[in-house]
């Protein structure tokens, strides 16, 4: 019987151009298209004995190998697997899968199973039982970075749509070898190398290790040619004085996750002799812009819209509004407005120039100080130009003034770099008084969440040694 799932059909007729080449591979184990088959058919016939089925949201959460081979075990069965960064989930992430309607959590810390012995099966009874469309190719889970994680529900008509589009800005090609440098249950990873790998067949590369340079070696090793990487890891790389040596066979390199700064950017450009390509998406609608030539970051834009996708700027509040074959199907447990028929709303602020996009901060990271709004993107700019910065965020924070009414500026550098009376001189030469934090934390690296993002949770609650301005 042919599915209907798209996703599921594409593979299928990967599997048949070539099922013994080498489809997944590392330094120590190689799976082919038809061992892939073999694993997910094989786990698909288990999971059915232990009672999952048609219409279940069922959590995954695994390493590169053994996710694509629970992926495709999950909507063989026709389940929607719902995207999990952790094999043992935290009690908040399984308060967030309770409230999904999730019956169960497949989960495997062994990247290449050998037998569906190596799987954590766990079966659950939620508070309730949610509805499912057999259609949704996957349920993404929001970063929660700004409140709890919600749903998105994607179909898998909209999941090919995303890579066929990306595919297209990023000129990719079927013989290209990816690193699998981020994970595949973010929606980034999803995009740029779980459909790549499963629809077109491209090899997708495994770093033996967890290292931060592992990558590279895996890249040098297997002659791959995409890397999609973030800018935290391209930052590290660029303050190494003895960095490793760049595979010459990586020809395109993506950021993505959080901006880029520009002197990231420009320093790996002077360093490797490549330039960073940053992709602009969302977890709602996929890609939404790209940069073509690979000097966006250097001027501070985020590409292009890249095919398929039309953007609207709100002229009061310059929200960016996403309209695509990509865009997700709706929220979960609840639906939104600003996710409907094929629109996205995003938080972002945004302006297009020259035909770029360029990012002016979200809408909910404003602050009004003494009744004035700041933007902490213009703070984190002027502190990026201070010797010794290496990462810096600003946020609100409570203070005497009421609700996210203090700026606090949380900066990463080398300890006895930077202090307080540095960063507040700093600003004082630059901006209006009311732009300068009142309260200054200096911290060895910036705090952030299993999606690789500043956690701001995190950022906020820091204790504050230093003296508040006054």
């Amino acid at each position: 019987m042919k599915s209907r799932d798209p996703i599921l059909r594409s593979f299928a007729a990967t599997r048949a151009r070539d099922p013994l080449a080498p489809l997944v591979v590392s330094g120590s184990a190689a799976w082919s298209a038809q061992d892939l088959e073999r694993a997910a058919a094989t786990l698909a016939e288990r999971l059915g004995e232990g009672g999952f089925g048609a219409g279940d949201r069922v959590g995954l959460a695994a390493p590169a190998p053994a996710f694509l081979a629970g992926y495709l075990a999950l909507r063989r069965l026709g389940a929607v697997p719902v995207l999990c960064d952790s094999v043992r989930p935290t009690p908040d992430r399984l308060s967030t899968l309770d409230r999904l309607g999730v019956v169960g959590f497949l989960a495997c810390a062994t990247t290449w199973p050998g037998s569906p012995d190596d799987w954590d099966r766990n079966r659950r009874r939620p508070p309730r039982r949610a509805e499912t469309d057999p259609d949704w190719g996957a349920i993404k889970l929001s970063s929660g970075s700004t409140g709890e994680p919600r749903g998105i529900a994607v179909r898998a008509e909209a999941l090919l749509a995303d890579d066929e589009q990306l595919a297209t800005a990023m000129e990719l090609r079927a013989q290209d070898r990816l690193v699998s440098a981020v994970p595949l249950s973010h929606s980034y990873g999803f995009s740029s190398l779980l459909l790549p790998t499963l629809v077109r067949g491209s090899r997708l590369v495994v770093p033996e290790d967890r290292s931060p340079f592992a990558p590279l070696a895996a890249a040098r090793a297997h002659a791959a040619s995409f890397l999609p990487t973030v800018p935290a890891w391209l930052g590290a790389y660029v303050r190494l004085a003895s960095p490793p040596p760049w595979p010459d066979s990586l020809r395109r390199i993506v950021s993505a996750g959080a901006p880029l700064a520009p002197e990231v950017a420009r320093g790996f450009r002077e360093r490797t002799g490549r330039e960073v390509r940053v992709f602009y998406g969302a977890s709602e609608c996929g890609g939404i812009a790209y940069d073509r030539e690979g000097d966006a970051a250097e001027r501070g834009a985020v590409g292009a819209p890249v095919p398929g996708v039309r953007i609207e700027i709100e002229p009061a509040s310059g929200r960016l509004t996403v309209r695509s074959p990509a865009v997700a199907e709706t929220y979960l447990p609840e639906p939104g407005e600003d996710l409907v028929g094929g629109r996205f709303r995003s938080c972002d602020r945004a302006q297009l120039d020259g035909g770029e996009i360029r990012l002016l901060g979200r809408i909910d990271d404003q602050v009004i100080v003494r009744g004035r709004n700041v933007d902490p993107r213009e703070i984190e700019r002027t502190l990026a130009e201070l010797d010794g910065v290496e990462e810096v965020c600003v946020l609100g924070i409570d203070g005497p003034d009421g609700v996210k009414s203090l700026l606090r500026a949380v900066v990463a550098a080398p300890r006895g770099v930077v202090d307080y009376e540095r960063v507040v001189a700093f600003c004082r030469a630059r901006l209006a008084a009311h732009k300068v934090p009142r309260s200054v934390v200096v911290v060895a690296e910036m705090p952030r969440n299993e999606r690789g993002k500043v956690d701001r949770a995190a950022l906020a609650a820091l204790g504050d040694e230093t003296p508040l301005l006054q």
